[in-house]
């Protein structure tokens, strides 16, 4: 496997090794605090504004150069750069080991800026960086516990989510982040993150990585279409995306059709994960959002901000969580969407792999005998571990599900709208619940918009007329339509470059794109080892899944807290 495609999963799994180590150099990254006011954190910033600044944002990675903080307006303004090679040495540790050379000490200079950056972003760019949308600050410095001769050290440590269990361990940890917005897949210095393909659009210079496709669809009989946001493309006569296999995964794609709306500028265009495309007008923020019934999340979920209600209640009796969330009515005659920003947690790829891993080498027969269900079998099986996030309203006779938001992918939140069309909501209040399993999902922002849906002469669906891979061979009768002809990328970094024909493209008007694809995958770990079956005694039952979940958390909370003692 090439070096920057690391598999994830085997850095979520807590680890707990013992080892040597020789005379060497360490450093740690000292995470200040997400919770920190703007006020503070312009001033944390102004204090140690000579240090190295690396912006880690969804663009990629970036040097800062002619670094300002403007305290008044509480914003980090500079130039971005290429990242030199002398400061790539904490970019490029992709597993942790937190050590460098003599010749590397520029690393002890580094502060790392976790924050989105807009789609235009690029080397050369000046950037006025709000300090509110910083969701994370590393200061680098060094470990002069670790930096010994002969100590036994004792690895250990996970974060969850921005809800992280530990921030950092300061000695001797294994950091592991989930809350980094993931940059460009196709950036050797980034390791790519898990689950399904992933889907990376031309911006005019490079391919830039928007998100994953048809999460979830682990067996044939569960293939579904996907509807995916494309903000970065560049659209022009020629549209360019690339889909590739950044996993040990073997992945098959049905088709991957471009559907192109053109609107007025500024407009904003979102689709529902079943398909309908709508045009946001008002949208209204929530007045109360509460996770069951007692943890206040309303600065959680109220603005796009990487800060997510992660459903991971260890008070609550039950696993299953519950957020509800209020807002004001926005009058009658009005047809309605929820927009939501959000992605599945990484959290339940970690349980999940690690519930298959109790079979052992029974897994492989666990795995077929699931693959020879039926969709409807296999769907069943996920609602009963509360793997869904269940959307319902609160009408006159009673709470009234909406819709089942299967698997939109961890790496990156997703935007999009679930229609409340025929929903009887009446009176001042909107009241709606999101129900799952023990940090299964992650939701930034909620809110309540007017809709409108989109004319049909305002849509152009695009097929694919040129498909190559990545040795230039032509796949294009494989993905041109969705007749169960499929795709097949069966090795981690196989490409498939797409090629889309718009000949009714004009410079003078605006446009969203979303791809609509179809597809499978499925992974290609080994698993060895005897069956647990004093494990699956417990936890192979209805809402098995998500106690498991929770008593994992809980656990690895436990065994962190200790190690950081």
């Amino acid at each position: 496997m090439k070096e920057h495609q690391v598999n994830r999963l085997s850095m979520l799994i807590l680890v707990l090794v013992l080892v040597f180590v020789a005379s060497c150099n360490y450093y740690r990254p000292i995470t200040k605090s997400s919770t920190m006011s703007s006020s503070a954190k312009s001033k944390e910033l102004a204090e140690i504004n000579q240090k190295t600044f690396i912006i880690r944002s969804n663009q990629g990675d970036f040097l800062l150069k002619n670094v300002n903080i403007n305290l008044d307006e509480e914003k980090l303004e500079g130039v971005l750069e290429a990242v030199p090679e002398d400061n790539q040495v904490y970019i490029k540790d992709t597993k942790r080991r937190y050590s460098y050379s003599s010749q590397e000490k520029t690393v002890l200079q580094e502060i790392h800026i976790y924050t989105p950056l807009d789609p235009e972003s690029k080397i050369g760019s000046f950037v006025s960086i709000p300090i509110s949308s910083i969701s994370k600050m590393e200061l680098i410095e060094k470990d002069k516990a670790r930096s010994t001769t002969n100590t036994l050290l004792l690895a250990a440590g996970v974060t969850v989510g921005v809800v992280a269990v530990v921030s950092a361990i300061v000695v001797s940890s294994i950091h592991i982040d989930l809350t980094t917005p993931t940059t460009n897949p196709t950036n050797p210095n980034q390791p790519p993150g898990m689950s399904c393909p992933f889907v990376s659009v031309y911006d005019g210079e490079d391919f830039v990585f928007q998100g994953e496709t048809f999460g979830g669809s682990l067996f044939h009989s569960v293939a579904r279409q996907d509807y995916l946001p494309l903000p970065a493309l560049k659209i022009d006569p020629e549209i360019k995306i690339m889909i590739s296999n950044e996993r040990l995964e073997a992945q098959f794609t049905d088709m991957a059709d471009l559907i192109l709306v053109e609107h007025a500028p500024g407009d904003k265009i979102l689709a529902d994960p079943r398909g309908p495309l709508f045009l946001v007008n008002d949208v209204g923020r929530p007045k109360e959002a509460k996770l069951n019934g007692s943890r206040e999340m309303l600065d959680r979920i109220s603005k796009v901000d990487n800060i997510y209600c992660s459903f991971n209640d260890l008070n609550h009796i039950s696993p299953n969580n519950e957020l509800i969330v209020k807002f004001d009515h926005p009058g009658e005659g009005k047809d309605l969407a929820l927009v939501l920003s959000l992605r599945d947690s990484p959290w339940l790829e970690h349980v999940f792999e690690h519930y298959l891993s109790m079979y052992g080498e029974e897994s492989k027969t666990f795995i077929e005998t699931m693959g020879a269900k039926s969709a409807e079998e296999l769907y069943q099986w996920q609602e009963m571990n509360l793997v869904p996030l269940t959307i319902s309203v609160k009408t006159p006779a009673g709470w009234k599900e909406v819709a089942q938001t299967r698997f939109v992918g961890p790496l990156m939140n997703r935007e999009i709208a679930i229609s409340l069309d025929g929903m009887d909501l009446i009176g001042p209040t909107v009241e709606v619940s999101f129900k799952t399993g023990f940090l299964y999902w992650e939701i930034d922002q909620i809110a309540l918009a007017s809709v409108s849906k989109i004319s049909p002469d305002s849509i152009r669906v695009l097929k694919p007329s040129i498909a190559l891979d990545e040795e230039g061979n032509d796949k294009l009768p494989m993905i041109y339509n969705m007749d169960d002809q499929f795709l097949a990328q069966t090795n981690t970094g196989d490409r498939v470059y797409l090629t889309y024909n718009f000949k009714e493209f004009s410079g003078s008007r605006s446009y969203s794109a979303v791809l609509h694809t179809s597809g499978y995958y499925y992974g290609k770990r080994e698993i060895t080892g005897p069956i647990n079956r004093e494990f699956l005694k417990k936890y192979d039952k209805p809402g098995g899944l998500a106690e498991f979940s929770r008593d994992r958390y809980t656990q690895v909370n436990q065994f962190v807290t200790n190690a950081a003692k």
